[in-house]
């Protein structure tokens, strides 16, 4: 059973829904639409709404837009990742990933949830007129490109969590036994690199070195697809090495992404592992997107995941 709880006006009430749409990604805030026929309760701005299933909240956030008809109630919501949609320029010295995660969270008053703490420490994180969100998913694309960790950033029904994706996030199998009423696959290679260029150098003392590393096998199927970057002259070779060893893991091979439709299940959100078995054939993946909506108390989803990685998916 879904129910729609909100806060407004110092009071506190449940809400039947006629539809809603609860849209969560990897790049952006979560969002809550919905319906209701209760006319005489019109929420405000800004009150905090919680969707729960089965008495578990599943999203929480904050009304953004109300909308009066002459049957319905309609509203906007959206989660706390909605606050780091703000541009601002920042630079961050010396800090992990999750550091910086903390400190932007504490500024914007932001209430945190798990924070697992990154491994790679990023000398310099300059971000000129960026989201607040994108310094922090850049800030943890520098720690997958560093140690090959995949760290995911969603609101958890009012808790910013940064983790690890794990198939226990949702506990549950996606097959066409259970869930799946429509599947795709595609295969691609269009991100994948074959060959990996660090160069390291300092104008003032001259200094400069080139380290360079390929995957034989996939550069003798698909070309030289090369990957290059400019690191910092502080770094050390095996620090170097570490990093074009996590490359090479990390954007070598086929990205297998996957389009599911099915019954809804409110664990399936962005963000969260996922073992799926659509065509046979056991994977953890890891899910990039997703949109659960319905009418009436009938609910489906659209999930878009991506295979490969932790113990879920690798995604870039």
């Amino acid at each position: 059973m879904v129910k729609l709880r909100i806060q407004s006006g110092g009071s506190e009430r449940e809400l039947p829904l006629s539809s809603l749409r609860l849209t969560t990604s990897l790049k952006t805030a979560g969002t809550l639409e919905w319906e209701t026929p209760v006319r005489d309760f019109l929420p405000e701005n800004g009150s905090r709404v919680e969707l729960l299933s089965e008495e578990t909240a599943v999203f929480a956030g904050f009304v953004f837009s109300v909308e009066q008809t002459g049957e319905l109630v309609r509203a906007v919501c959206y989660d706390q990742l909605k606050y780091l949609l703000c541009r601002d320029t920042r630079q961050f010295t010396n800090r992990r990933a999750d550091q910086i995660l903390r400190e932007i969270a504490a500024e914007r008053e932001l209430t945190l949830g798990e924070v697992q703490q990154a491994s790679a420490v990023i000398p310099v994180w300059l971000s000129e007129n960026q989201t607040l969100l994108s310094m922090i998913l850049g800030a943890a694309d520098e720690e997958f490109k560093s140690s090959g960790r995949r760290f995911c950033l969603y609101d958890k029904a009012g808790a910013l969590t940064f983790k690890e994706p794990s198939d226990a996030d949702t506990g549950l199998m996606l097959s066409g036994e259970n869930l799946l009423t429509g599947f795709s696959r595609t295969k691609s290679i269009e991100e994948t690199c074959t060959r990996f260029k660090l160069l390291q150098e300092d104008g003032r003392s001259g200094f400069r070195r080139v380290l360079e590393a390929e995957n034989a096998e996939e550069r003798r199927k698909w070309g030289v697809l090369q990957y290059f970057e400019r690191v910092d002259h502080s770094w050390n070779e095996a620090q170097l090495r570490e990093r074009l060893a996590a490359l090479q893991q990390s954007m070598g091979g086929e990205q297998q992404r996957f389009s599911v439709e099915g019954t809804a299940d409110f664990r399936f959100l962005a963000g969260r592992g996922a073992a799926c078995a659509a065509d046979g054939e056991k994977q953890s993946c890891l899910i990039e997107e997703s949109q659960i909506s319905g009418e009436d108390g009938v609910y489906t989803m659209t999930l878009r995941l991506t295979a490969g990685g932790n113990d879920a998916a690798a995604l870039r």
